[in-house]
């Protein structure tokens, strides 16, 4: 009787389980294609699954928001790999339950008895680590991780799990206590049977009996509510991990066919890709990514953890709606016989009037881009993409975002107005700012610059970029790279009056139209050129040029100006007095975001600013590198306005703390984002924002002083 009720319990919650997750994949596979590949590289996957699901790289190890120390969360190791290891036991539980004589015990003695060990060991590992979440969330508070109904349900389910654990065991092995035989391999259950030992032998029968059962509610309870909490990610995160993407391309847009209006961005949760709706059931709730994105840390309506969950939610709604659909034209397409007496049947009206009200649901609800997701929320990320590079489980949050943008800007046609100014300058004077592009060459005035007509075929086109054309500060970093570029002697021409706006702020805030009308007039350019290496100081020129060109055809090699400067400096190609000359005492240097985490390039930068020996050193931000703290420009949001608090002052204020005399950025928007900064704190005058150029510029030795030096140098060998 005992098996015949188990089995039954056992199909009931398996049932309702295998339905839970079937909805939650087939709302998943409404999903359009992935266009990246992501079974390929199987190896590396393999890898991936052993280092970051069962190793849990990524979530032990983490950095705190606001520094860069790095924080080690052992309690969560300790609970997922004790969870892995009592999941034996739960197997054991199920198993035995349907067929009694199946247990562990059939196992030779020299796996079962270490087993069994460390599934009563792990027990209790497991119900420390949850006391400790229970007083980390009560006493400690941590922000973003508070103690609610949902954690205090699944906290209390696998607290609940070991207790019933130790009771059934402790009271099952009492009589054997009672004999001095309590088996080793039960620790900690072992004493709880020596505290029983002297309980009546029913009354333990009975107690090991309720714990048993007791423990197999909670263990098929906890299963079906597992899907429908913070949880889900013990199903979503293995796919995920899995299936992430490995490309170089971290920011990987995909390219939209603007002749399909279906394609215009996303506005409905099925116009994501599976792989994006597959990253909503990965989210582990662990609230990195939120905790270190700049708009939410400057007070604006942006939490990259709650848009992940909001396009869950939408998705199981929506599905919801879908399914009801699909399943009344299954039923209608299916109906024998549709006439009855020469009319349509009673009952297939009945249902076609199911259908259309069922319609009529999907027209009203709400919509997502816009509406569950509002256009505030979307409009405040800067795409810099710490965010996902704190993630854990590998969720692209900048890529849904752009791409919800994309149908705001595309289909509803509803942008800010300060944008929709800089589209409109970009498509008639091909930059942002919307000065007469026939000005785009006035920066050279008295310079003798290269243009491709002047030079053909040089060896590296130097992208001068919008910015550095004709924003009075960026055209001193330019000038001060064409002052390096000539002292290097390298074979080098700029493209003069052919050169356009990228299309960078176009693409990131989702106007996909003007983008591909900028990138396939630029590389007809390039092509016509016979460019071979670009140079280019703007990341975010760099980062289009480099990984969104290649779509359009577009194929070239593309050098950022720090790595140049540094391998330059390393052949002897140029010569510097050091930091003499620079006026400079001691600097820090501010990670861009497209340079260093969308492009990793974070030595080239340290590696020049080292080289030329300050005497008060290159000091590290707390926010560095990888976890570097965006300048506020990037997405766009250089040309939007901004309220109160800043992106760029939080920034600006932990560079005042270093008490540097200027901070080096390698981006033209990093430079001006920092230097408004500076004038909003009335920092100007005491911290300079200079380009990596301009301070390897400052430090050249001049062609007659090389000259001199040399002489004197060989005259005192003689």
């Amino acid at each position: 009787m005992r098996t015949v009720i188990f089995v039954m319990l056992l199909a009931a919650a398996g049932g309702f389980f295998i339905r839970t997750v079937s909805r939650m994949v087939r709302a998943a596979a409404r999903g359009a294609p992935d266009p990246r590949p992501r079974l390929d590289q199987l190896g590396e996957r393999i890898k991936s699954i052993l280092v970051f699901f069962f190793g849990q790289k990524t979530v032990v190890a983490h950095r705190d928001p606001k520094q860069s120390v790095l924080r080690w969360s052992y309690h969560h190791l300790l609970i997922f790999w004790g969870f892995l290891i009592i999941t034996l036991a739960s197997v054991e539980i199920l198993v035995s339950g349907v067929f009694p004589s199946i247990t562990l015990d059939l196992l030779p003695a020299a796996l079962h008895v270490p087993l069994r060990f460390m599934i009563d060991a792990f027990n209790l590992i497991v119900l420390t680590m949850v006391l400790w979440a229970f007083f980390r969330r009560i006493v400690l508070r941590p922000a973003l991780i508070p103690l609610n109904v949902d954690a205090s349900l699944i906290l209390g389910a696998i607290g609940s799990l070991m207790i019933t654990h130790f009771l059934y065991h402790g009271f099952h092995l009492a009589p054997l206590a009672l004999q001095g035989e309590v088996p080793a391999y039960a620790p900690v259950s072992g004493l709880l049977a020596r505290a029983f030992a002297h309980v009546p032998a029913g009354a333990a029968a009975f107690g090991s009996e309720a714990a048993y059962w007791l423990h197999v509610l909670i263990l098929l309870t906890f299963l079906n509510y597992l899907p429908y909490s913070k949880h889900i990610h013990l199903l979503g995160a293995f796919p995920n991990i899995f299936t992430r993407n490995l490309s170089e391309r971290r920011l990987d847009l995909p390219k939209i066919d603007l002749e399909d209006e279906t394609q215009w961005g996303v506005g409905r949760y099925e116009q994501f890709s599976w792989k994006s709706l597959l990253d909503t059931y990965a989210c582990t709730e662990c609230a990195r990514c939120t905790n270190n994105c700049p708009a939410y840390a400057t007070g604006k309506n942006l939490s990259p953890m709650q848009l992940i969950h909001d396009i869950r939610y939408e998705m199981l709604d929506r599905d919801a709606f879908l399914a009801d659909r699909d399943a009344l034209e299954a039923q209608i397409a299916a109906f024998e016989p549709k006439e009855d007496h020469g009319h349509k049947h009673p009952d297939l009206l009945h249902l076609e009037q199911q259908l259309a009200e069922a319609k009529q649901r999907l027209e009203d609800m709400p919509p997502m881009t816009g509406g569950r997701i509002a256009d505030e929320t979307l409009w405040a990320c800067t795409t810099c993409g710490a965010c996902q590079a704190v993630c854990p489980v590998f969720i692209e949050h900048p890529l849904k975002i752009i791409q919800m943008r994309q149908n705001l800007v595309l289909e509803q046609e509803r942008v800010p107005g300060e944008l929709g100014r800089a589209f409109r300058n970009i498509e008639r004077q091909s930059n942002p700012w919307g000065i007469a592009a026939d000005k785009r060459m006035d920066w050279a005035e008295g310079l003798n610059v290269p243009t491709i007509e002047d030079k053909p075929n040089p060896e590296y086109i130097l992208w001068v970029g919008c910015a550095g054309a004709f924003d009075n500060r960026i055209i001193k970093q330019t000038k001060a790279m064409i002052q390096i570029l000539e002292a290097a002697r390298v074979d080098y021409a700029v493209l003069g009056h052919q050169e356009g706006c990228t299309g960078d702020p176009a693409r990131r805030s989702g106007n996909e139209m003007l983008f591909q009308m900028q990138a396939e007039a630029n590389i007809e350019v390039l092509n016509e050129a016979r460019a071979k290496k670009v140079i280019t100081s703007c990341p975010h020129c760099l980062h289009t040029l480099r990984h969104d060109y290649p779509q359009f055809g577009g194929n070239f090699e593309v050098i950022h100006h720090t790595k140049l400067i540094a391998h330059l400096m390393e052949a002897g190609a140029l010569h510097t007095n050091g930091s003499e000359g620079t006026e400079l005492r001691r600097v820090t240097y501010h990670d861009s975001c497209y340079l260093g985490r969308w492009n990793q390039e974070f030595e080239a930068p340290r590696q020049i600013l080292e080289s030329l020996s300050f005497s008060g050193g290159v000091t590290e931000l707390e926010r560095s590198r990888m976890h570097g703290f965006c300048c506020g420009a990037g997405g766009a949001r250089m040309f939007m306005e901004e309220h109160e608090p800043r992106v760029n002052v939080n920034r600006t204020d932990e560079i005042i703390k270093t008490g540097v005399d200027a901070v080096a950025v390698a981006c033209p928007f990093c430079n001006i984002m920092l230097t408004d900064g500076m004038k909003h704190r009335n920092k100007e005058e005491e911290i300079q924002v200079l380009d990596v150029a301009e301070v390897v510029a400052r430090s050249l030795i001049p062609a007659g002083s090389l000259v001199r030096r040399k002489k004197d140098e060989a005259a005192d060998q003689a």
